[in-house]
């Protein structure tokens, strides 16, 4: 599955055009010098779990195509554009109902209103990941959503200066005038995890000690051994969780913390900063520092790691901002909430 999530760097969606005028930054343990820079984030209002009321003026567009095949859509006119944000339901699901909790897959397909002309789709390729708590996606999407159920075909309209901005997006020659037509089929969805759960697992001594924060949202604790860090990286489970294995290619949600052996006391990141409260992103795909792109792939769902990373499998000689030098190794737990 691939993440609609900006700020995870998955290069080959255009992510800008599914969050709420794009979404926050994090520092989130990237491949070193690929991070991306968008507008500033607006805030997405609440959604609940009933469904939206239909958009009449989508009621001209022609969709047709079997399930689980991109679709052929025409438009009544070209330009096709739409004041505000909307939605129609091209075929109702019978799966669960979809509801805020919900971590979504679907199959999507990405239209110009202005000539009709497709931007992107992942049919025939990965399903796409979709957080219905996330606050980052646009609200036309989140309450097209909400309330349907799985299997349901449903087609969203969105300004594209409500998407974008007053910038638009010349690369992809979306003006901000123009109308984006997205046509999603939801092919799941489940709970996500809240942390770690499974067998506990003994670590072998010579390793940093964790102690969990009170909740999710709080960050670890590390108490370090004496000595110095080891020179190759270090996977230990703390937690060996029952779900299924995480497969390279991926998409992950964890939840995390992250220090320096030189400096326990002071986490240069943690999960619990962001909004959300959690990271989603691609592993094996060469988007993450070394270590956790080899060494996440193999471990279950609801499992617990502790990674010690030295810098050649961290962020490299020239370190990353001002908290981790470049002989820094790091020291992460997280907790592999979903993997799809």
């Amino acid at each position: 599955m691939k993440s609609l999530r900006l700020r995870l760097t998955v290069a080959a969606l255009p992510v800008a055009l599914v969050l709420a005028g794009c979404g926050s930054e994090s520092s989130t343990p990237e491949a070193t010098g690929s991070g991306s820079s968008s507008p500033s984030a607006t805030s997405a209002p609440s959604a609940t779990s009933a469904t939206a009321a239909s958009t009449p003026a989508l009621d001209g567009i022609k969709v047709s195509g079997a399930k689980g095949a991109k679709p052929s859509i025409k438009l009544p006119t070209t330009p096709f554009t739409v004041a505000e944000s909307g939605h129609r339901v091209i075929d109702e699901g019978s799966g669960q109902t979809i509801i805020e909790e919900h971590s979504v897959t679907a199959n999507f397909l990405l239209l110009n209103g202005k000539n009709g002309k497709e931007l992107q789709s992942s049919f025939g390729q990965q399903v796409v990941g979709l957080s219905m708590s996330d606050k980052a996606l646009q609200p036309a999407i989140r309450a097209a959503l909400l309330g349907q159920k799985v299997g349901s075909r449903v087609l969203v309209a969105v300004p594209a200066r409500e998407a974008i901005g007053e910038q638009g997006n010349p690369q992809m020659d979306v003006a901000p005038d123009d109308t984006l037509l997205y046509f999603f089929e939801i092919t799941d969805a489940k709970t996500p995890l809240k942390e770690a759960t499974g067998t506990p697992v003994p670590p072998k001594e010579g390793l940093p000690k964790v102690t969990m924060g009170k909740t999710p949202a709080d960050p670890a604790t590390f108490t370090m051994p004496a000595g110095d860090p080891p020179k190759e990286t270090v996977m230990q489970p703390l937690i060996i969780g029952k779900g299924a294995k995480v497969q390279p290619g991926q998409t992950v949600r964890v939840t995390y913390t992250g220090v320096t052996w030189r400096d326990p006391k002071n986490p240069f990141d943690y999960s619990g900063r962001t909004p959300q409260g959690y990271a989603e992103f691609r592993v094996g795909a060469g988007q993450l520092i070394k270590a956790w792109d080899e060494k996440i792939p193999g471990n279950t769902v609801g499992s617990r790691l502790l990674l010690v990373v030295p810098p050649k499998d961290g962020y490299g000689e020239k370190g990353q901002g001002e908290q981790i030098k470049g002989d820094d190794t790091l020291v992460f737990v997280l907790d592999i909430l979903d993997a799809s």
